[in-house]
């Protein structure tokens, strides 16, 4: 049944109480340092900036004192699949590769330009894991929503829906492990009743054939759970209107510095992406 744990390997959506500096930062800041992590490691094909974004994210994640491995525990299910992509990258030949070979077999070769290549994918994927991960173990569902809140606030006088996406990105970031424990749920019922689910036999295709089957049923379990969501908010009078705070996110010059060393840091790492192409 150990196949059948999705929970284990979910790190986004679980919040881990710590008392450290990244977790005492303001909503606001931690959504601006999520996004000058994971929009230059979208769209960087340098392995070196993709390398120096992923030590960033291990920086903080040791300031905030979790485990990095935990953050990564999301990284081994897609593995094959990285496998696959990088066979892709050395079978498949680019024509305007004129770098080093370092391995040759018959029309198949193996240059550096492929391997940085690969190196950059992988280490992309894994940025964008602790990003996530991160961001998600260092912040609250209440300040999810206060984030967004406050960063849209400017924008609500020309009509713009801040609470409104903040409460969107809330609720999105917390289904991620509810959806993955309905799709364990469903899994160990199928294999229960003899489906062949958990089987290592067979390539990676005949498996991820074998759960075609369950997207429909963890989709309508997913709609359910929205819709319970919506009555329950109805019940309880939710409306986009003006809503009064408890207690008021975190700010000073601290947190302006913080705010902006995320600005400086993402134009720093696009402006280094431009100059290595």
């Amino acid at each position: 049944m150990k196949n059948f744990e999705f929970l284990r390997n979910v790190s986004i959506g679980m919040y881990v109480e710590q008392d450290s500096p990244v977790h005492r930062l303001s909503p606001a800041a931690k959504y601006l340092w999520l996004l000058a992590l994971i929009l230059p490691a979208s769209f960087s094909s340098s392995v070196w900036v993709v390398g120096a974004l992923a030590a960033v994210c291990l920086g903080f994640a040791l300031l905030a004192r979790i485990r990095p491995l935990v953050l990564l525990r999301g990284f081994l299910p897609v593995l094959p699949l990285l496998g696959l992509a990088a066979l892709l990258q050395v079978l498949v030949t680019w024509p305007q590769d004129r770098s080093s070979v370092l391995l040759a077999a018959g029309p198949v070769s193996l240059t550096v330009r492929e391997v940085l290549a690969v190196l950059a994918m992988a280490l992309r994927f894994a940025t964008l894991m602790l990003a996530l991960g991160l961001f998600t173990s260092v912040i609250t569902e209440g300040d999810t929503a206060r984030g967004v809140e406050d960063l849209f606030a400017p924008l609500e006088r020309f009509g713009f829906p801040a609470r409104g996406l903040g409460l969107t990105v809330a609720v999105a970031f917390r289904f991620i492990p509810i959806v993955a424990g309905e799709l364990e749920t469903i899994v160990k019922a199928q294999a229960a009743r003899g489906a062949d689910l958990g089987s290592r036999r067979g390539g990676p295709v005949r498996r991820a054939r074998a759960y075609l089957p369950l997207l429909v049923p963890v989709t309508i379990r997913a709609l359910e759970r929205a819709e319970a969501l919506a009555e329950a908010m109805e019940a309880r009078g939710w409306s986009s209107g003006p809503r009064t705070r408890y207690a008021e996110s975190g700010g000073g010059r601290w947190d302006s510095l913080v705010k902006l060393a995320a600005l400086v840091f993402a134009a720093a790492a696009l402006g280094a992406e431009a100059l290595l192409r």
